[in-house]
């Protein structure tokens, strides 16, 4: 029987290096490039911020149109992640990478060059799609240039080292530039990676990809996830200024998204070739790694957004100073990444991350015990440092662990899922934390408190919130993410991580 199958053609034979060929030797080298265009995107998300009120003075904006700057770019970035996924999966990692930074480069430029508000928006839209096919197609390179184990391992580890100090030094940046340069600048600032990036993998070619055959694109899919999560992150962004209960800007977007969503999967349980696999999901290592980005990212931004009100409202630091404070908590994040590395590589992601989850804990307990003539140097840093190790320890084995379990050629559609679900948790921590934060310095004011104890009282709120997020990240991380599994030796890649 298996002699008429081999003879007949529909077992053919394959040796064990065509099943699994030789890692591209030049896989460390684009690390480096595609590291640089997601260190890019993240520095652009987090720049912007500061130089808000520089915008709006220099084009007189109005408060809603330069709300419009950041609520375009997040809409687009969150709502076309899956599509972007796809894809790579679908069009070509390499392809879909260098359209991506190409048009987030020259949308940069688009920003930068922009004599009104509305030519601002659109541009940051732009931006925004370009980012949305960049980093899944980034991240699913390197999950897909590195074999399983120790070297996808450091690969994903250097990869979120770039990335967070590119948020972190977005921070630092915003304030820097728009101090002594021209707020243009901080768009101008991203046309060399993005050049660097792109003439870089472009020179270094690549071997042919795996790529995901399909009957035809899932417009219905594509159309009804795009429009959900927009609706999703629409709805989070307007919380903080709106609040829980209005219709047209917060529940109307969220009652559109979960009617758009529930019609996706109902889409893709029926159509012959998905947008996105739903047995995706049956994998618990990619369910708890969306569940840990989620809520690290929550975390994360909750932070930076208390932290820096504490900084300027209660201590009375500039903007400026303010942003150099946050200096440490990359550079933190870049030394733990070695060790951290190190402890993976023996006993897999797990007890990297229960350690980060709990640190992450331990550093906002800190936090919401800051007094109102706190010390930098005592009562902030030392909390900002832990967190910083905490939130790398999170990021890491989440990533590593998100696409263990994954088949090659759906990389990229579980690297979308991954950077989508960092970009929901951002939205909703900063707007979870702030929103409570604003109703509980609000509700004192009323009352006659003064004003520095009310934004104190408000922050401590913000802080214990985001504790409590962090307490649900380390319950994932104790119950959610599997063990590591011991393997016997077979044909198979390795599944050490």
């Amino acid at each position: 029987m298996d002699t008429r199958k081999a003879a007949m053609g529909t077992e053919p034979h394959t040796s064990p290096a065509e099943k699994n060929p030789p890692p591209d030797p030049r896989r460390w080298r684009l690390l480096v490039f595609v590291a640089i265009a997601q260190f890019m995107v993240l520095l652009d998300t987090t720049v912007v911020n500061l130089a808000l009120p520089a915008i709006q003075a220099d084009l007189g904006a109005s408060a809603t149109a330069t709300e419009w700057v950041l609520t375009g770019y997040i809409l687009c970035f969150g709502g076309l992640m899956l599509l972007g996924g796809r894809t790579a999966d679908r069009w070509g990692r390499r392809r879909t990478f260098l359209v991506g930074a190409v048009l987030f480069t020259a949308a940069s430029l688009l920003c930068g060059l922009a004599g009104g508000t509305a030519v601002l928006i659109a541009a940051r839209a732009l931006q925004g799609c370009g980012a949305a096919f960049l980093s899944p197609a980034a991240m699913s390179l390197v999950t897909t240039s590195f074999p399983k184990g120790r070297e996808r391992t450091t690969a994903l580890a250097v990869w979120a080292a770039l990335a967070g100090l590119g948020g972190t030094l977005g921070v630092v940046l915003g304030g820097v530039i728009t101090d002594s340069l021209d707020w243009r600048w901080i768009f101008y600032i991203n046309i060399p990676f993005g050049v660097v990036a792109v003439a870089g993998v472009l020179l270094l070619g690549g071997r042919r990809e795996t790529l995901t055959p399909g009957a035809g694109p899932d417009w219905l899919g594509a159309v009804t996830v795009t429009g959900g999560l927009a609706a999703l992150v629409y709805a989070i962004v307007n919380i903080q200024d709106h609040g829980w209960r209005s219709t047209p800007y917060v529940t109307g977007p969220f009652a559109a998204s979960l009617l758009l969503l529930t019609a996706f999967v109902v889409v893709e349980l029926k159509v012959a070739d998905p947008l996105m696999p739903m047995r995706l999901f049956a994998t618990r290592s990619l369910v708890a790694s969306s569940v840990g980005r989620i809520l690290t990212s929550g975390v994360q931004a909750a932070v930076l957004f208390l932290s820096s009100y504490y900084l300027q409202r209660t201590l009375g630091w500039s903007t400026l100073k303010s942003g150099f404070a946050f200096l440490p908590l990359g550079v933190i994040a870049i030394a733990v990444t070695a060790p951290a590395t190190r402890v993976m590589h023996r006993f897999g992601p797990r007890p990297v991350y229960i350690a980060g989850a709990a640190g992450s804990v331990a550093g906002l307990f800190l936090l919401t015990q800051a007094p109102h003539d706190g010390d930098y140097a005592t009562q902030v840093l030392p909390a900002l440092l832990i967190l910083g190790a905490a939130m790398q320890c999170c990021t890491i084995p989440v990533n590593v662990a998100g696409v263990s379990d994954v088949p090659q050629e759906q990389q990229g559609i579980a690297s979308g899922v991954l950077v989508a679900a960092f970009q929901v948790g951002a939205s909703l921590g900063v707007a979870t934390v702030a929103t409570s934060a604003l109703t509980r310095t609000t509700a004192e004011l009323t009352t006659g408190t003064a004003p520095a104890v009310a934004w104190l009282d408000g922050l401590h709120l913000g802080f214990w919130i985001a504790a409590g997020i962090a307490v649900l990240n380390l319950v994932n991380a104790v119950v959610g993410l599997p063990g590591r599994r011991r393997t016997t030796t077979s044909t198979a890649q390795p599944q050490t991580t």
